[in-house]
């Protein structure tokens, strides 16, 4: 039951609580479940989204402190989840802290989901690797840095009482991730909320800043060279690859699905598989091949593979395209400023208008190209030296500019 919930949770907060009780109608149905009242919520403590007046009582920045050699970080996040992308990212940047002597705390709000912090350890160091203080936020200790997440968590971090420095780790647009509603309005209030932006990318930066006069900065992205990477001894293969995530929709898995039966019917020669989720549960218009989430050393021998890949996204840009090319993969991506802001001109990525006869003909451009191997390695080239290293450093340097006297 308890396994059960966290899917219920983490469902709900990519699509909304509407779509989630449908499919728990579903699941119902399908095995004869009794059926259980699900509360009405909004992925936040009720007495935090009272408590954060905002209006009333504005946050101010504290006075600059004076500069030392090491910083008390702490990240506010939700309960940890082992396929979290976004927490696997956070990871990234607060083990790099961790590495050049800062104090690192990573504070669990449970909100409407329960999350010991000794398990949110366990799951840290088997699925991360990572071996970091846990606590609840509710054991909030003084810190020189606090860090506010996903947007369920800005609202304990506005509300505790402290004299750090309050920053906000942005990776997504998150009041997209809902249809219009009530957590629309409230993941939008808290770009209201005065903390230091941290962003991942351009666009994100540019929007928060101009929309909500948001203080910003970014990121940008990278990928982990030692695995992602180019074997020129190695063929392509008539493979194309989708990233598909049904329960994710700024990732318009529908869109691909229309766009890659057109593609199908004509390069029936080519084998097309699906990562990112396990799909068994969709009829599938054409033949493929269900690898569902993989581990990095799989999708890199994947992209090595693959001579294209499908990767779209409707709010900020995906970390997969700049793995891609590392790997010699072709990224075929619908055209916004979500994404060009972020990836820049490299002339190796497909863009494409994200409507279905579109994208199937951009995929049929590049399988068609004359030498998919030289193609490749042009792509591979286009990132080389490519790291998340002058990220992890930017970012601490933000930190220390916003936190210390200098």
């Amino acid at each position: 039951m308890k396994k059960q919930a966290y899917k219920f949770y983490r469902y709900t907060r990519a699509n909304g609580l509407g779509k989630a009780l449908v499919k728990t109608t579903q699941y119902v149905k399908r095995n004869g479940t009794a059926i259980i009242a699900q509360p009405v919520d909004v992925m936040v403590a009720i007495e935090d989204v009272i408590k954060a007046d905002y209006i009333a009582h504005p946050y101010k920045t504290p006075p600059k402190k004076k500069n030392k050699m090491h910083l008390n970080v702490g990240w506010v996040l939700s309960p940890v989840s082992a396929g979290s992308g976004g927490q696997n990212t956070i990871v990234r940047f607060a083990r790099y802290l961790q590495q050049q002597g800062h104090d690192i705390t990573f504070y669990i709000y449970e909100g409407i989901h329960p999350q010991t912090a000794t398990e949110a350890k366990r799951i840290l160091k088997e699925s991360f690797n990572f071996n970091v203080a846990v606590k609840s936020i509710k054991s909030y200790q003084e810190s020189d840095a606090l860090i506010a997440t996903g947007w369920e968590t800005a609202y304990p971090t506005f509300n505790l009482n402290t004299k750090a420095h309050k920053f906000y780790f942005v990776q997504d647009f998150e009041p997209m991730f809902y249809g219009t509603g009530s957590k629309t309005v409230l993941a939008e209030t808290t770009y209201k909320f005065g903390f230091y932006g941290i962003t991942a990318g351009k666009w994100l930066a540019h929007r928060l800043n101009k929309d909500y006069g948001m203080r910003t900065d970014h990121f940008d992205f990278g990928a982990d060279l030692d695995i992602y990477r180019h074997d020129g001894a190695l063929k392509k293969q008539k493979k194309v690859c989708f990233y598909a995530r049904p329960v994710t929709e700024r990732r318009a898995f529908e869109l691909g699905i229309i766009a890659l039966d057109l593609f199908h019917k004509e390069h029936p020669d080519y084998q097309i598989e699906l990562l990112g989720w396990d799909v068994s549960g969709y009829k599938i218009p054409f033949p493929y091949v269900n690898r569902g989430i993989l581990s990095h050393t799989d999708l890199a021998q994947l992209y090595q593979e693959s001579v294209a890949c499908l990767v779209l996204s409707l709010t900020n840009v995906s970390l997969l395209p700049l793995e891609l090319l590392a790997a010699g993969c072709v990224p075929i991506m619908n055209e916004g400023d979500n994404n060009t802001m972020v990836l820049g001109k490299n002339e190796h990525i497909k863009y494409s208008s994200a409507y279905p006869v579109q994208l199937a003909h951009a995929l049929s451009e590049v399988v068609s190209t004359k030498d998919v191997n030289a193609q490749a390695k042009a792509a591979a080239a286009s990132v080389h030296g490519i790291s998340w290293d002058k990220s992890y450093a930017n970012v601490e340097s933000i930190i220390k500019r916003e936190v210390f006297e200098k």
